[in-house]
């Protein structure tokens, strides 16, 4: 899991700094007065980016850590320094700790040690011979009749099992078979989204929000993931209101497509094909809740990426 660049942050700091003040220069000058108060609020949009990031890959770390944490507790002391360890990481592409791996453990009851940032992986070995393997067609054969069924799926596991009965023909290949039965996997959107209405009566910023909520409507209802909260602002002509009721609304319109089994399976198979690609879980939903973002956003004004499975909330000035 790797984390973001500063190059990134200050894209997105950029990106959404233009659409909340269109009058600034495409690019801000600190040494002229008459700018000061951009400058002010482009470092405060900033900072609160930054943390809201830090905050999103430090708690796939540490799910059950406080929040937020307190650095005044010597009893968080540990995870204060991974936090600020993880900040580093992502403004400075430095850090003590490693942050491409999942911890050894999700509880950060002992976080000196339990919970500390895993090390990299080590080589396991030579893998043992399987003594069945699954061919090509009885592969594509077992996912089309996932894809075709009424069952919902109830995690990767099952895929993933398949797929290991067939690195006999070497795991690449196997990754490829999968893919192939699933057909391009960056178009998973073009399943989920048949049908879905698109008349809705919403302007630019409202069907932004729409948008955003639909991908993480199906995400977490395929996830079996609760509602997650987003923080909204009035923007142009839209009250923060509004905005929210626009991002629910598409919350629960996601939900609905994915409670059908054929939409569900195909989610939950194509998170197996990023799983299968090496990618720890958490990763694989993010992967394909933005592959279902790049798929139906309909603005350059939306955001390139979305944050899983906590979607950052709007600046304030």
């Amino acid at each position: 899991m790797a984390v973001p660049s500063r190059e990134f942050l200050i894209s997105e700091v950029d990106r959404e700094f233009a659409l909340q003040h269109p009058e600034a220069p495409r690019r801000l000058n600190a040494n002229d007065p008459s700018q000061a108060h951009l400058v002010e609020q482009w470092n405060a949009m900033y900072h609160e980016f930054l943390s809201a990031m830090v905050d999103s890959h430090f708690f796939r770390f540490f799910p059950n850590a406080p929040r937020p944490l307190d650095p005044n507790d010597p009893s968080q002391s540990t995870l204060v320094e991974y936090w600020n360890d993880l900040r580093s990481a992502i403004e400075t592409g430095t850090s003590q700790y490693d942050w491409s791996n999942e911890p050894k453990t999700a509880d950060p009851a002992d976080a000196t040690a339990a919970a500390t940032p895993a090390a990299p992986h080590t080589d396991p070995g030579e893998k043992p011979e399987l003594h069945l393997h699954l061919n090509e067609s009885q592969f594509k054969e077992f996912i089309h009749a996932w894809l075709e069924s009424e069952h919902y799926m109830g995690d990767t596991a099952e895929v993933l099992g398949y797929v290991a009965q067939i690195v006999g023909a070497g795991e690449e290949s196997a990754v490829v078979w999968l893919g192939e039965a699933l057909g391009p996997v960056g178009a998973i959107a073009s399943t989920i989204v048949v049908l879905w209405a698109t008349v809705h009566a919403f302007g630019t910023a409202g069907r932004i929000q729409e948008q955003q909520g639909f991908c993480y409507g199906v995400m977490w209802q395929v996830c079996g993931h609760a509602n997650e909260q987003k923080g909204f602002t009035d923007w142009f002509n839209y009250s923060a209101e509004e905005l929210r009721e626009a991002f629910y609304d598409g919350v629960a319109a996601g939900r609905e497509k994915a409670n059908t089994a054929s939409v569900h399976n195909r989610v939950m198979l194509v998170i197996a094909y990023y799983q299968a690609s090496g990618h720890d879980l958490e990763t694989a939903r993010d992967m394909v809740l933005n592959d279902l973002w790049h798929q139906i956003r309909e603005s350059d004004a939306a955001p390139d990426y979305l944050i899983w499975p906590v979607p950052a909330s709007m600046p304030t000035d």
